[in-house]
């Protein structure tokens, strides 16, 4: 699962010298086939340096992009001096800088970019992470219906979604507002993560305690970092996200030590719907309802 809403975009070795980063270009309104990875988060597939196509995990909460180790080693690429850290949910690792000249698909071209190591490549069957340093000042539409995914400029839902408003928080995601049994508490968009979870903070507002029966074993989720975590699962009532109201519905508890309640929304929810979008700009999730019969 990948939770990298907290990537430290710090150089481990301050005294090397910075590569160049020019501006990415992002080409729109364009569309790709929409694909997946084995625990259902949204694929596209890239070009890196006229080779491939390589296929990659979309992840709206990634703040950057980051390729296999494997991958780096079939295109012959050479890490640079020094490195990233790379702080995910489940443990915090250092990671090895590659320099990619040009990386395109329908939706983007970027040009001398240096890509992330995603030093847990066992995470997914996928080649890498697409992050939102090309889609940040856009709305970005992953449409199951019709297996696309598509980059547009920003702007209000059409026909046929319903929009829930959030906020940007100071990576640039988006921050939407969930209902646990009443309770309402922050959920940030991620498709990079398989399943939605809540932090310790978030369950103990829920009013539960530890031996509650609605409580189960969820085994070790595990991120970009090799570090695993063990989870609970807890089935709740009703949730709410907007107006759309779901029943007895999984979500797993991390352990963790912020005091912040909060909750990561995965692709197990997201995947219930036949489409959605995040608006960037807006602020908004845009859920694409099912048709009328």
């Amino acid at each position: 699962m990948f939770l990298l809403a907290a990537i430290a975009l710090a150089q481990a070795n301050p005294t090397a010298p910075a590569s160049p980063q020019p501006p990415v270009t992002a080409i729109a309104p364009a569309q790709a086939p929409l694909l997946h990875d084995t625990r259902g988060r949204p694929v596209m597939t890239v070009q890196i340096n006229g080779k491939g196509p390589f296929p990659m995990v979309v992840d709206t909460a990634a703040q950057t992009s980051l390729l296999s180790r494997t991958l780096a080693t079939e295109l012959a690429l050479k890490p640079l001096n020094g490195g990233i850290g790379v702080n995910g949910a489940t443990g915090s690792e250092q990671a090895r800088l590659y320099p990619v000249d040009r990386m395109t698909n329908p939706l983007l071209d970027a040009r001398y970019v240096a890509m992330v190591e995603l030093t847990n490549g066992g995470v997914t069957d996928a080649r890498g992470i697409i992050g939102m340093e090309f889609f940040t000042q856009r709305k970005l539409l992953i449409d199951r219906s019709t297996n696309r995914i598509a980059a547009e400029p920003s702007a209000p839902a059409g026909p046929g979604f319903a929009t829930i408003a959030g906020v940007r928080t100071g990576e640039g995601f988006v921050q939407i507002p969930l209902t646990l049994d009443g309770v309402r508490i922050p959920a940030l968009i991620d498709t990079g993560a398989a399943v939605t979870i809540i932090n310790t903070a978030a369950f103990r507002l829920l009013g539960w305690s530890d031996s509650d029966p609605r409580l189960s074993d969820g085994g070790e989720i595990r991120g970009t970092s090799a570090e695993g975590q063990k989870i609970r699962i807890a089935r709740i009532g009703k949730l709410s996200i907007g107006g759309i109201g779901l029943s007895n519905v999984p979500i797993a508890i991390s352990n963790d030590d912020d005091t912040k309640p909060s909750i990561i929304l995965g692709n197990d929810l997201l995947n219930l719907f036949p489409g959605y979008a995040v608006d960037f700009p807006l602020a908004q999730l845009q859920i694409k309802l099912p048709a009328k019969r």
